[in-house]
């Protein structure tokens, strides 16, 4: 491990003193122009390799400080390092011919012939790398399985080789100094190079034309975020090849810039090489040098003109007002760095003033979770975000900001104890732990709007049910009066009538024989009357109250049968008119039960109210349950009674008989929300 540390150390150091040799050595190309006044920047400048030796070296530097970017790394510092070397041979060059390319070297003049030469073939590594070898192996440095592309990366290095053996050969005036004679040129060798060198254009045309394809390749093949990074790296190649070779200009400066961009964005956006720490403190850390330059030069011109003379104390003015200003201005760049990339991740406390403030200003549930999830969207720069609400009908509602994937991160929603929906999150890399914890910070608003919708959604299917049930009700009724107490009033008008025709015609006899039938049907009116209004509530609890409604139905059962106990805690005569019947109903159903079906000697029924709610038991001594039972219409009654008001009802098989247990909640919509 220590062995494989100092080996790292030790490429990270090579890769700076190789980034530091490339920018020297371009610097001193573009300086020599300047310093001398020999006009040919422009000319040095009409290619990119000034661009490339800096950038390129700078990037590639960086990547070899990590390990997943290394082999991408070496090759960019091999691309910088050769331009670098071109670009100070070219430069070198021309300030010893006085800025004239076609003038003569003088005697003696073997450095210039040297560089010359030089900088005659080391501009076709660089492009080389470029064009053919770089293409077929980002964004990792590796070429995609098959033999044909290792033998395409083969045949580049091959063609490298050939192609600067030829042209360092070459006899003759050498390339862009034609007063120049090649110092190594072989007379013998020109019929050879003279057929190599067209071979060597069109085999660099042709792998240009397979790297290129292999780039495609690649991003078809990747998938998710592989497919970003591959794109953004590999199209910055592309594109900056296409445009040197179509259109050689000055603008081929800016062009080679897509490359370390490219890197750079896949690095931001999508992780690649894990690089986004480092560009984000690298970023700071150039403003902050930028700042403290520009904040220098102020203080000084501005205390300079104050006082009269920019010396003596004025400097250390400047300094005492950036190392005031330093620690102020980093935690600020480096907020305003990290919400540029990265959003409110850094910030939970800013993230969760977004969401709150969203859920605030929505005016119903669905539009405050909708806004809170575009909040979280945004806040988090994430490409999706969704919230799954799992209503109490077994449903889902959910409401979703930007592009949600199938795959996707999720994060449960909770509140009071209970699960009630969940958050699912979309991005174009694997979360990390910023990502986390901002998740985590904002789903407590997110559960109590999902909560919220929860309860809407139980209050909407509650009106449901209330305006079903009582249409339900009002049929029945119909039905019961239509059918049965409507014909037994009319048959008594009608036997009245028959009655009052008797009477007319002096037939006591027959008159008091219809008006014994007439009462006949008006007491089984009476009694059709009393049990549609016991259907609708028992009078006995009106009467006697729950407690004694119970003791007078068991007091039937028990009569020669066995001893059945009522008790009661807590306050049971204020319970709410729907509880007390479902009570009264389930208790008496079950109560029945245990002395006609299980033959219970001891049945015990109990009653308790509660703080949010009313318990029912009822235990007896009895057979208990069958295995193979098939839950009749009363079990099944039982359990309907209590889930109309959101309660629930059990029957157990216990080791003495069976027991029934009843929840019956006083606020039907709280139960609901928490179900």
């Amino acid at each position: 491990m220590a062995a494989r540390r100092d080996g790292s150390r030790g490429a990270v150091v090579a890769a700076r003193l190789i980034a530091a040799v490339a920018v020297s050595l371009a610097a001193l190309a573009v300086a020599l122009p300047l310093v001398s006044g020999l006009g040919y920047l422009e000319q040095l400048l009409g290619t990119p390799e000034v661009v490339v030796a800096t950038s390129f070296s700078i990037t590639g530097a960086l990547l070899v400080a990590h390990p997943p970017a290394r082999r991408m790394g070496w090759l960019l510092l091999g691309v910088g390092l050769a331009s670098a070397v071109y670009t100070s041979a070219l430069s070198g060059t021309a300030y010893a011919l006085g800025g004239d390319d076609s003038a003569a070297l003088p005697p003696g003049a073997d450095l210039a012939v040297g560089t010359a030469w030089v900088a005659s073939w080391a501009w076709l590594p660089s492009w080389l790398v470029v064009s053919t070898v770089l293409p077929q192996v980002v964004p990792h440095g590796r070429p995609l399985p098959g033999r044909g592309w290792r033998w395409s990366l083969m045949g580049a290095a091959v063609l490298g080789l050939v192609g600067v053996a030829a042209i360092a050969l070459t006899p003759g005036p050498l390339a862009f100094f034609p007063g120049v004679d090649n110092p190594l040129g072989a007379q013998r060798a020109e019929p050879v190079v003279e057929v190599l060198q067209p071979a060597v254009q069109l085999g660099m045309a042709a792998l240009t034309v397979v790297a290129l394809a292999s780039v495609v390749v690649r991003v078809r093949r990747a998938d998710g975020v592989e497919r970003r990074q591959v794109g953004w790296v590999g199209y910055a190649l592309a594109v900056t090849v296409l445009v040197i070779v179509v259109a050689p200009s000055v603008w081929a400066n800016l062009v080679v810039l897509l490359v370390p961009a490219g890197i750079a964005v896949a690095a931001l956006r999508y992780r690649l090489y894990d690089l986004d720490l480092l560009v984000n403190r690298t970023i700071v850390a150039a403003l902050l040098v930028a700042g403290a330059a520009v904040l220098y030069v102020a203080v000084v011109g501005w205390v300079g003109a104050l006082v009269g003379t920019s010396e003596g104390a004025v400097p250390f003015v400047a300094a005492f007002a950036i190392a005031t200003a330093f620690h102020p201005a980093r935690v600020r760049l480096q907020r305003l760095v990290d919400r540029l990339f990265h959003g409110l991740r850094g910030d939970p406390y800013a993230l969760l003033q977004e969401v709150d403030r969203a859920l605030r200003e929505a005016a119903a549930p669905r539009e405050a979770l909708a806004a809170g999830v575009e909040a979280v969207r945004a806040g988090l720069r994430l490409r999706g975000v969704s919230v799954v609400v799992r209503m109490p009908d077994g449903t889902e509602v959910e409401e979703r900001a930007g592009h949600v994937a199938t795959t996707f991160a999720a994060v449960p929603l909770e509140l009071h104890g209970r699960q009630v929906g969940e958050l699912r999150v979309t991005r174009a890399t694997a979360p990390t732990g910023a990502d986390a914890r901002a998740l985590q910070a904002v789903a407590g608003p997110l559960a109590s709007a999902a909560y919220a919708v929860r309860l809407s959604g139980a209050l909407e299917e509650s009106r449901t049910q209330l305006v079903q049930a009582r249409e339900d009700e009002r049929r029945r009724l119909r039905r019961d009066l239509h059918d049965g107490l409507g014909p037994l009033l009319a048959g008594v008008v009608m036997a009245l009538d028959v009655v009052r025709s008797a009477l007319a015609r002096g037939d006591a006899a027959r008159a008091a024989e219809l008006s014994g039938a007439a009462a006949e049907q008006a007491r089984s009116a009476v009694t059709d009357v009393r049990r549609l209004v016991a259907d609708l509530r028992p009078p006995a609890l009106d009467d006697l109250g729950l407690v004694g409604a119970l003791q007078a139905l068991v007091s039937t059962l028990t009569a020669g049968g066995p001893e059945v106990d009522v008790r009661a805690t807590g306050r049971v005569d204020a319970l709410p008119a729907a509880v007390e019947v479902a009570a009264y109903r389930i208790a008496a159903e079950a109560a029945t039960n245990a002395v006609r079906h299980a033959g219970a000697r001891r049945v015990e029924l109990g009653i308790a109210a509660l703080d949010a709610g009313l318990e029912v038991h009822v235990r007896d001594d009895g057979a208990g349950l069958p295995d193979d039972l098939t839950p009749g219409v009363g079990l099944a009654s039982m359990r309907e009674r209590a889930a109309e008001l959101g309660g629930w009802c059990g029957v157990e098989t216990t080791a003495d008989g069976t027991a029934v247990r009843a929840w019956l909640p006083y606020d039907v919509l709280q139960e609901v929300g928490q179900r």
